[in-house]
């Protein structure tokens, strides 16, 4: 029984230790597979950096490409505006040598380029180039004395008056090349200034000795004396029954329906410029008044911002800025405070009229230039849309995009002021298209070769 005994002992002490090898066995299993584990969590996390890196050195070199992509485009963008300023300037020296035909090749290759990278064609040389080319520069002597003032008649297109210091008023059409007038009036003792047309097509024709021609449809001139014998300057709408009438010491409201004066103002200084902004009018005197006159015709005085003589006035709602020309040729430009906001040099002279176009400024001067100036651009520089052969009286704009000038010798003058349509106008007139020799030489063979002459011509 004991032999038995220390054998059920060995059999249990051998189950122990196969027990506790097993144990043991069991436990580096269980590390192992904890350590592959933990090493399967080490590899998964290497893997998401590894793979978040490669996804930020994918998106740096994506933006690195975009960044070279853009320098690229920036700098082609450059080289071709460069390009259409270079090809303009050498447009002009064509002309001015007589070989009209690369002229225009040269001035609309300077459009089309300047156009396509979205350069400033509005840039002296380019418009000069284009103006020449297109030659929409027209004139011709319409009147026998200086051209005082151009309006437009209303419902009718096309359809203009205009008077002279030689006692002319005429109504006009304008055609392409040729303006067709018929004489309404002419005396000589008349030096006409202003002139004004109403929606009933009722014409107002203001002398500086102080007599109104009133030309009604259907019915005789009317001439009607005004108070003073000098010194009158301009017949404006006050509102919807009356006119503002100016001479140099007074204003004068006019009632259309008794065609009569109403009520006279007396000014405290003499009269420079009259304005008229949202409604309101505005009188310069000399120096530095300035009067905002009431609908019951009371002057407020206001503050100026400086003491230069005005003389030309235009407001524009769209921009909300006023332009005021001055004797000795600077423009302001002043916002809607009344605060000057930037100063314009082109002019040598008296400025005569003012006009806005979008957001450009004409303007007209004594020193026989009209010039244009792009009011939202960061630079001021002058644009020379025309030099004549006499002073600059009044400005007047016509139909797609052009400018109607009065001069001092009686001639009316037509010209286009759209880039736009001067580089159409030329390239329907363009009678080739650029040899491999000249676009090799004037534009590069790093360009692909384009037409520029339309295909149907």
């Amino acid at each position: 029984m004991e032999d038995i005994a220390y054998q059920q002992k060995d059999i249990a002490e051998k189950q122990r230790e196969e027990a506790v090898f097993q144990m043991s066995v069991a436990d580096s299993m269980r590390l192992r597979a904890e350590e592959e584990q933990r090493n399967a969590q080490e590899f998964a996390r290497n893997m998401v950096e590894a793979r978040n890196m490669a996804e930020e050195q994918r998106e740096r070199a994506i933006q690195q490409q975009r960044r070279a992509e853009y320098a690229r485009t920036v700098a082609d963008t450059l080289s071709n505006v460069a390009l259409g300023r270079v090809l303009a300037s050498l447009s002009a020296v064509q002309y001015q040598a007589g070989n009209r035909d690369a002229s225009a090749l040269l001035a609309y290759a300077s459009w089309s380029f300047t156009t396509e990278y979205r350069g400033n064609v509005y840039l002296p040389v380019i418009f000069n180039a284009l103006i020449l080319n297109s030659r929409s520069f027209q004139t011709q002597n319409v009147h026998r004395g200086g051209v005082s003032r151009i309006v437009s008649c209303p419902d009718s297109a096309g359809d203009y008056v205009s008077v002279s210091r030689y006692g002319e008023v005429k109504r006009w059409h304008g055609l392409p090349g040729e303006i067709r007038d018929q004489l309404l009036f002419s005396d000589s003792t008349c030096s006409f200034r202003d002139v004004y047309v109403d929606t009933n097509q009722t014409i107002y024709a203001l002398s500086y000795e102080g007599k109104m021609c009133l030309f009604s449809p259907n019915t005789p001139v009317e001439t009607l004396l005004l108070p003073e014998t000098s010194g009158w300057m301009r017949v404006c709408p006050f509102d919807a029954e009356r006119l503002l009438l100016a001479s140099e010491h007074h204003l004068y409201f006019f009632d259309k329906a008794q065609k009569q004066i109403v009520r006279t103002i007396p000014l405290p200084q003499k009269l420079t410029a009259l304005s008229e902004k949202e409604g309101q009018w505005f009188a310069y005197g000399e120096g530095s008044t300035l009067h905002r006159v009431g609908l019951d015709g009371a002057l407020t005085p206001l503050e100026r911002w400086n003491s230069e003589t005005v003389t030309a006035c235009a407001w524009s709602p769209e921009l909300q800025k006023l332009a005021t020309g001055t004797e000795n040729g600077n423009i302001y430009l002043v916002d809607l405070a009344g605060n000057s906001m930037r100063k314009l040099t082109g002019h040598r002279s008296k400025i005569t009229q003012l006009l806005f176009h979008g957001h450009h400024l004409l303007s007209g001067s004594y020193d026989c230039t009209v010039n244009m100036w792009d009011v939202n651009a960061t630079k001021q520089e002058p644009v020379p849309v025309r030099t004549l052969p006499s002073w600059v009286y009044c400005l007047a704009l016509g139909p797609d995009e052009t400018l109607w000038i009065g001069d001092e010798s009686g001639a009316i003058s037509h010209i286009m002021i759209s880039p736009d349509r001067m580089a159409k106008r030329i390239q329907k007139g363009l009678k080739r298209d650029f040899t491999d020799d000249e676009w090799n030489y004037y534009i590069g063979n790093n360009l692909p070769r384009r037409l520029m002459r339309q295909l149907n011509q």
